[in-house]
This record gives C-alpha cells, structure tokens and sequence, in this order.
C-alpha cells in the first residue's frame, strides 16, 4: 500500500514530522492536504474533522516559515473543520521572555477549545495542522484524549531547531520533549 493514499493511514495514528523552514514545511501540510483530498475523493468527507492550528501568517522576514491548509484544499468549510480566530507565534512575536509565555499560553487556551470542539463532536477521523502551537503549553493528556476520539489521526509538527529565541522560557525544549513523547504514542511517524 502507498503512504499517499489516505487508505494506507486509516485505522491508525501517524505523525508527520517536517522541519521547520519553508520547503519542510510546505512540504508536511502539502503532504497532509493531499492525503485530506484523497479522503474526500474515496467519500471519507462525512467523517472528517480538521484542525488547524497554523497562524494565520505564515511567512516573516520574507521566509515562508508554515502553511495553512487553505493554502491547498479550496473547500474546508465543508467539513468539520475547526479553526481558532486567532494563533500566534511566541518566538516571533515576543520581545521578552514574559510576552513568549503569555502568547504561547493565549494559543493553548485557544487549541483547547478547539480540541474540545472536536471532542463533544468526534468524527471518525481527525486531522490537525501544526501540532507545535498547542504543544508550547498545552498538555499531552488533552491531545490525546481528542486524538482517542478518532479511528484515524494524522497530524503535523515540526522538530527542529526554530530560527527564533523563545527567551530561555523551555517552550522549544518543552515542544521537542512532547514531540517525542508523541512519536511513541503514535503507529506511524513519516519524517519528511
């Protein structure tokens, strides 16, 4: 069976792993947006919740540094799909280490209301954009407790060293650590 098609996936949980500069990433939410179309061409579409955890900006200093789902699939409001007003990044944005915290905090407080939208509503299968926001501050039970929802998840993240300072806050080092932990909670993980 082929790693691009969604069936490959179904019935398990896989992590895609990227790095965390332009063509990496374009790459990890490309790969994820194929396989979301491929879904929604084999009539999976009713069963399908997405959620995107990517900033609305995705490029900085001229450098594409994510990519929304948007970017690729034309029709995601037809779907479940599940995206906050607002995600920001901390190791941009911040000028200090308490603007790195207190953003990281606003978006896993955001993240969690939308894991728990997809909780009260679960489909059979999840997929999930950029795991890293949620990941700065949120915890790996609430995650999973959305992610033990579905029959099929896939998501992905970045683990890399990030260009930009968190400030010593431990957000980088925090996100690596439950990246990891991740990688062992899953049954697959595709490194791109």
């Amino acid at each position: 069976m082929d790693e691009n098609r969604f069936d490959y996936h179904a019935g398990k949980n896989t992590l895609i792993v990227g790095g965390a500069l332009s063509g990496a990433s374009m790459n990890r939410t490309a790969f994820l947006a194929n396989l979301i179309q491929d879904a929604i061409d084999n009539d999976y579409g009713n069963r399908i919740s997405i959620i995107e955890m990517c900033p609305d900006k995705t490029t900085f200093k001229n450098i594409k540094l994510a990519a929304q789902l948007s970017e690729y699939i034309d029709n995601l409001d037809e779907f479940n799909y599940i995206k906050p007003e607002t995600v920001h990044w901390p190791r941009i944005y911040a000028n200090n280490p308490k603007d790195a915290v207190k953003l990281s905090v606003q978006n896993s407080r955001t993240l969690i209301e939308c894991l728990d939208k997809y909780r009260k509503r679960p489909t059979k299968i999840l997929f999930v954009n950029e795991l890293n926001f949620y990941l700065h501050m949120g915890t790996m039970h609430w995650l999973m407790s959305a992610i033990d929802k579905s029959a099929s998840f896939l998501g992905t993240c970045f683990r890399s060293k990030f260009p930009y300072t968190d400030f010593n806050t431990g957000i980088s080092r925090r996100e690596r650590r439950l990246i990891d932990k991740l990688t062992h909670k899953v049954d697959n993980v595709i490194t791109l």
